[in-house]
C-alpha cells in the first residue's frame, strides 16, 4: 500500500494481491464497504469541487482505471502498470465472487447500460449468482426507493455502472442505508480488457498521461508558490 496526494486529493494505491486481501475483510466485517475505479479525468473534475473531492477521499479503496494517475504520483512500477492494464483485480474479484458464491445486484443509471453491464460481466465471470438487476431511471432517480430496492434482497454486493460521479454520491450519501457487505463502482471505460495493448491505444495513453501530467504539474507549482 502506498499513500499519494495529487491535485490535492488524498488516495491510497493497493496492488492487487492486497487489494483482495482488503475485499476479504469488506465481505465480513458487517458493514457497507465502497471500492470505486478512478480515471484521471474524475481526479481532474474532484480537483475542482471540494463535495466530491470528500467523496472520493471517504471511499474505503479506490483502483485506477490507467496507469496514468500512478505514473503521475511517481508511483507506477512495473508490476502495478501490468496489472492494471490486465485488471488482474478486477478479474481476480469476480472470481472470488464465483468461488464464494456472493450474490451480487448489478446497478445501472439506464436499461441500455444495465445491458451492456451485464454483457462486461459476463465476459470476466461468466458463473456469478446474480440476485437482482436494476435501472435507477426506474426508481424516478430516488435514492430512498433504490434502497429499499435493495434492502428487499439484501445482496451481498452491488456493482454499479453509471456515469461518474453519480454512483459515489450514492455511496458516500446512501451507502450506509444498505444492506450489503461490498458496493463497487465500475464507471464507463473502467472495465476495457486490454491485456496487449494496440499501438493506437498505447499513443492514446501518452498523449492522455502528458496532458494529465502536465496539470498535475502546474497544479503543484502553484502550490508550492
Amino acid at each position: 500500500m502506498q499513500k499519494y496526494t495529487i491535485l490535492g486529493i488524498k488516495l491510497y494505491d493497493y496492488g492487487a494481491r492486497e487489494a483482495l486481501r482488503n475485499t476479504d475483510s469488506f465481505l465480513h466485517n458487517g458493514a457497507l464497504n465502497t471500492i470505486a475505479y478512478i480515471s484521471s479525468s474524475n481526479l481532474a473534475q474532484a480537483s475542482k469541487d471540494e463535495q466530491l473531492r470528500e467523496c472520493l477521499e471517504a471511499v474505503d479503496m479506490t483502483i485506477c482505471t490507467e496507469p496514468d494517475v500512478l505514473e503521475a504520483a511517481g508511483i507506477a512500477g512495473r508490476n502495478r502498470i501490468r496489472e492494471i492494464d490486465e485488471k488482474v483485480y478486477l478479474r481476480e474479484l469476480l472470481k472470488k465472487f464465483g468461488r464464494n458464491r456472493n450474490s451480487v445486484y448489478l446497478l445501472a443509471d439506464t436499461h441500455d447500460n444495465l445491458e451492456v453491464l451485464g454483457e462486461i460481466i459476463s465476459e470476466y465471470q461468466d458463473n456469478l449468482l446474480i440476485r437482482g438487476c436494476g435501472a435507477y431511471e426506474d426508481f424516478g432517480n430516488q435514492p430512498e426507493r433504490l434502497v429499499n430496492a435493495l434492502n428487499d434482497l439484501a445482496p451481498d454486493v452491488v456493482i454499479s455502472r453509471m456515469p461518474w460521479p453519480e454512483d459515489l454520491y450514492l455511496m458516500h450519501d446512501y451507502g450506509h442505508f444498505v444492506n450489503a457487505e461490498l458496493w463497487v463502482s465500475l464507471p464507463f471505460g473502467a472495465v476495457t480488457w486490454v491485456q496487449n495493448p494496440s499501438l493506437f491505444a498505447r499513443l492514446k495513453r501518452k498523449l492522455v498521461y502528458r496532458a494529465f501530467a502536465h496539470n498535475v504539474n502546474e497544479y503543484n507549482k502553484k502550490r508550492d508558490g
